[in-house]
């Protein structure tokens, strides 16, 4: 910090403090604008007070060590572990390839028009990348839980076909010589006749069953044709 000297303003009397290099020149006061000559302020001996030691030349910057050089960027990073003397060897394209690449995972695709990614499963139309999951194959039980309800099902409606056609054939056998049965036979045909025609309990037992055979056949067909693969099993995070 350089050396100062503390004078007053023989106008105002405001104390100032200047450089010691300006002592016995003039300055003016930053209150009262006056100008005054710079004395140093005498001692309680008599004798002036010392001056100030000269302020050493400041000394020149060092030169940038070669450690501290701006590295350029295009130059390799392992110029530091080039022996002395060596030029760094500057940085270029090795290899170009216009190969047609996965925009998610930038693997290149196979083939090069494919809609969906091997690697990643992007899928390139719809922008969206598929899920993956960790499944348990099926074992034998999943199998036959799978199937064993809808074999059942089919064999109830084929045994309920076969029911209808049975009533079919024997309803008026199993009819003659119940209380439905008139005395008097039909004088055309000569059959005997009944107070309740076979034919409606016939309808009857086909109504009812058809309304099991149509739903469950639909149900057999769908998991025994459509969707025999029992469902998978995700394994859970």
């Amino acid at each position: 910090m350089p050396a100062t000297l503390d004078v007053s303003c023989p106008n105002c009397g405001k104390q100032l403090k200047v450089p010691s290099e300006l002592e016995g020149k003039r300055v003016k006061c930053k209150e009262c604008q006056e100008v005054f000559p710079v004395r140093a302020a005498k001692p309680a001996g008599g004798r002036p007070a010392p001056r100030p030691a000269a302020k050493p030349a400041p000394r020149p910057p060092e030169p940038p060590k070669p450690e501290d050089k701006p590295k350029s960027p295009f130059l390799d990073d392992d110029e530091d572990d080039l022996p002395a003397g060596q030029a760094p060897r500057p940085m270029g394209v090795i290899h170009e390839d216009d190969a047609a690449r996965c925009p998610h995972c930038a693997k290149e695709l196979d083939p090069p028009d494919a809609d969906i990614c091997i690697n990643c499963g992007f899928n390139n139309k719809t922008r969206v990348k598929a899920e993956t999951r960790k499944v348990i194959a099926a074992d034998a039980t999943d199998w036959l839980m799978h199937l064993a309800p809808p074999i059942i099902v089919l064999g109830l409606a084929i045994g309920l076909v076969v029911m209808d056609i049975i009533c079919w054939v024997n309803m008026t056998g199993w009819l003659e010589g119940s209380f439905l049965e008139k005395e008097d036979k039909n004088p055309v045909t000569g059959a005997k006749e009944f107070w309740v025609k076979p034919g409606a309990f016939t309808a009857l037992i086909i109504v009812i069953s058809m309304a099991v055979v149509i739903p469950g056949t639909r149900f057999a067909i769908r998991r025994l044709v459509f969707n025999y693969k029992p469902p998978e099993k995700v394994v859970k995070k």
